[in-house]
């Protein structure tokens, strides 16, 4: 895989680390600044770079985009490399509608490549650990998540300087930045609700500065809370009547631990005498893991794997798509 980027931002370095360490070669890069997309070439040592996102998909040498742009550009800038008959890595949250989702998908198919949301916890070994040790708590009854991190643009926000994070017509917001990775955390385990509801509190703009968005599935409730406006502790439970697994201390999109919590009096008989039982393994860096499955699906053409998160990611957009909804 040879891959050119599009955004400049945190995020492409963390991804840019990720990828050079499994052993994708990044090799240029995109900004609409030409002095920010030369400063950022240099700083990751890639070969090329542009002002002119055309001029990047036409490098004979990229088979791989990677976009990281702003929200609302997700779509037509995935739109534009697949058209050019580029696979694609699209950043979270992959676009506003499932009209859109659905037809990135249908012009992946068309061109022959392969796109992917950008979506940590789908892949981390945590996870599938979580996954395989559901059976723990019995019948499950509640399902608990909250990642909130106070923006270091809400302040800016409060003061009425509008930022693309705090912005509707960007496709910013609490939900969309932040509880799309509960959002996936739930479904990637639970699949679609019966239905939801998404209650939220909302800037000056209408935009939802921070919220709770409730599922509803046959046997039980699931809660996916995100805050931008606000802090405080990131974690996941999953509540049944044997007992409860716990993810705490890092955001759900790492996933560090996972902890099977048993019932009430009930300890657990383990040589360090412990109240939980740590499941979870040391992982490398999260975003490591979602690198490698691409390159293994595009290179094995494993379209049974690609279908389940095609329609995954479709799920969450669908999701998405209607919560927002709800709050305008």
């Amino acid at each position: 895989m040879k891959v050119g980027t599009v955004g400049t931002g945190f995020i492409v370095d963390r991804m840019i680390s990720a990828m050079k360490d499994s052993g994708i070669e990044v090799i240029a890069c995109y900004s609409r600044s030409l002095e920010k997309a030369k400063e950022f070439c240099e700083k990751h040592q890639m070969k090329r770079y542009y002002s002119n996102l055309e001029e990047l998909l036409k490098d004979e040498e990229v088979d791989t985009i990677y976009v990281a742009s702003p929200n609302s550009l997700h779509y037509s800038q995935s739109k534009m490399a697949l058209q050019a008959k580029k696979h694609v890595i699209n950043e979270k949250p992959f676009c506003p509608s499932l009209k859109e989702s659905e037809d990135l998908f249908k012009t992946a198919k068309e061109n022959g490549v392969y796109i992917f949301e950008a979506i940590t916890n789908q892949f981390l070994p945590n996870y599938q650990i979580l996954k395989e040790n559901l059976y723990r708590v019995g019948d499950i009854k509640l399902v608990q998540c909250n990642y909130s991190q106070y923006s270091s643009r809400y302040d800016k926000y409060k003061n009425h300087e509008q930022t693309n994070a705090f912005d509707p017509h960007f496709n910013g917001g609490a939900l969309m930045d932040i509880g799309v990775y509960c959002l996936h955390f739930v479904t990637g385990l639970f699949g679609k609700p019966e239905k939801t509801m998404y209650y939220a509190n909302k800037g000056y703009n209408g935009i939802d500065t921070s919220g709770i968005l409730i599922l509803q599935y046959p046997e039980f409730v699931a809660t996916c809370a995100g805050a931008k406006d606000s802090s405080s502790d990131i974690f996941a439970y999953i509540q049944g009547d044997k007992g409860c697994l716990r993810v705490k201390g890092v955001s759900i999109g790492i996933l560090p631990n996972v902890d099977f919590i048993p019932p009430k009096g009930e300890p657990l008989l383990n040589k360090n005498n412990s109240s939980s039982l740590n499941l979870g393994i040391e992982q490398e860096m999260h975003m490591i893991y979602e690198c490698k499955e691409f390159v293994r699906i595009i290179n094995e053409k494993d379209e049974s794997t690609y279908n389940k998160l095609c329609d995954h990611t479709n799920l969450v957009v669908q999701i998405l798509e209607q919560s927002i909804q709800q709050t305008l």
